[in-house]
């Protein structure tokens, strides 16, 4: 379940990213993390963050094609 997430925040977060930037998280949960991770890193890594998970995704659904 998780690793279809991580896909799709790898995405989306980076571009709200470049307009908002949140807080700290108050707690260290994994999600959460990875979540301020991504809105924190610079241009050109969420560019490649965006890149990243719209390959994973792509490949992910072809596997799915494939198997069933």
């Amino acid at each position: 379940m998780i690793l279809r997430i991580i896909p799709v925040l790898m995405v989306i977060i980076p571009i709200i990213g470049f307009f908002y930037t949140p807080d700290p998280p108050s707690t260290a949960s994994g999600l959460h993390s990875l979540a301020y991770f991504l809105f924190t890193i610079p241009w050109w890594g969420k560019i490649l963050s965006i890149v990243i998970g719209i390959l994973w995704i792509g490949s992910g659904n072809k596997n799915e094609e494939t198997n069933g």
